[in-house]
């Protein structure tokens, strides 16, 4: 059995064999046949390679171009940023520079208001003192007026009282005056007298002569005899100041009169 399978075998092995070296033979073929025309073909393929190559070396500038793009943008922006800043900034600085300025005016204003309402004041007060002063003037002025008028009344009164008593003891020593034999009409003798507020006589003194000495030390002894002056005391006891002003040292006048020469 084995024996008439052995040439079928030997057949179909080199059947087989057969049909891989024909199969094997025909793909090389085929294979050359279709490997002819690579060269163009890749020739092409290389020369879009290269293009793409060079699209791709080109695309760099369009690259540079958007990053200038936005280079310049955010230049442009920067600058705006800056020019914002800087506006923003002297905007403030004006405002500022107004403020002061606005804050020197008031300043100004109101030291220039608080120098007119003190000059105001100055003047308010100097003319309330001139008024014053015035008015003082005037009160003073009547007061004078007024002190004067009652001096002078008071002058006039005093006049009459001591004129009074100036007659009275006048009168009582002319009573008693007895004219020495050389005494001519016309003969004048001032004699001055002192008194205590008694009325007492205590010092009488010749002031103007006569040029007679006889009818100088006449008028004398006559005020020595009549001593005491009622007159003279009554004045004392109701106007002492009258009296220390006017009546305690008083001067009369003694003339020679009447006499038969």
């Amino acid at each position: 059995m084995n024996g008439s399978y052995g040439p079928a075998i030997v057949i179909s092995v080199a059947l087989h064999a057969l049909l891989i070296a024909v199969l094997t033979f025909g793909w090389e073929a085929e294979h050359k046949k279709e490997l002819k025309p690579m060269p163009k073909f890749v020739q092409a393929k290389l020369v879009q390679l290269e293009s793409k190559s060079t699209q791709e070396r080109k695309a760099p500038p369009k690259v540079d171009l958007i990053e200038k793009q936005r280079r310049q943008q955010e230049l442009e922006r920067q600058q705006k940023a800056a020019e914002e800043k800087k506006r923003q900034a002297a905007a403030e600085r004006k405002k500022k520079e107004e403020a002061d300025k606005k804050r020197k005016a008031d300043e100004a204003a109101r030291k220039k208001k608080a120098a007119e309402e003190k000059a105001r004041k100055e003047k308010e007060r100097k003319e309330k003192e001139r008024q014053e002063k015035l008015e003082q003037e005037r009160k003073s002025a009547f007061e004078d007026a007024l002190q004067d008028e009652e001096e002078i009344h008071d002058a006039s009164s005093d006049a009459a009282a001591v004129m009074s008593v100036a007659q009275a003891i006048q009168q009582r020593i002319e009573a008693v005056w007895s004219r020495p034999p050389s005494a001519r009409n016309g003969m004048v003798v001032e004699v001055q007298i002192n008194f205590v507020p008694t009325g007492r006589v205590v010092a009488s003194t010749i002031t103007r002569g006569s040029g007679n000495a006889a009818v100088d030390r006449s008028v004398l002894t006559a005020v020595k005899k009549v001593e005491v002056f009622p007159e003279v005391a009554e004045v004392a006891r109701e106007e002492p100041s009258l009296f220390e002003r006017q009546i305690r040292t008083t001067k009369l006048i003694f003339r020679v009169e009447g006499l038969r020469q």
